[in-house]
């Protein structure tokens, strides 16, 4: 190989290591975070999965459960925060959390008995609603 191929060559790998990705394919993303983001369903994903008959609307489950404490437009009533900013993945995740009994805060007690007797569709449904 001439000495200006060779250049030209090593600068192209440089180039594309550069570029590219730094983990192998198919290791996918090792960190905590990226993996229980990704064994989280989507919530859209929950509900596609029923027939159009049984998927709940968010906005009565957000009128029967949430709106009393979290105000029509999510903005949150006295104590209780605003909604906004959640995405429906983060929002999902925090109400199944609640639901299973985790303490995510001072009102960890009201948002468990808020959310006990949601099926996953309606915590879906509700996330996708009052989500960003």
């Amino acid at each position: 190989m001439k000495p200006a191929q060779f250049g030209i060559s090593l600068f192209v790998l440089a180039t594309l290591a550069a570029c590219g990705d730094a983990s192998t394919p198919g290791s996918g993303d090792a960190s905590p975070a990226g993996s229980a983001a990704s064994t989280l369903a989507d919530p859209s994903d929950i509900l596609a999965a029923l027939p159009p008959e049984a998927q709940p609307y968010g906005l009565d489950v957000y009128t029967a459960k949430c709106v009393g404490c979290h105000g029509d437009l999510g903005q949150g009533i006295d104590k209780n925060p605003a909604l906004r900013g959640l995405t429906p993945t983060a929002m999902q995740q925090k109400l199944l959390d609640y639901r299973s009994g985790k303490t995510l805060g001072a009102q960890s007690a009201v948002m468990a008995q808020a959310v006990t007797g949601l099926s996953d569709a309606e915590i879906a449904a509700v996330s996708i609603y009052a989500g960003e």
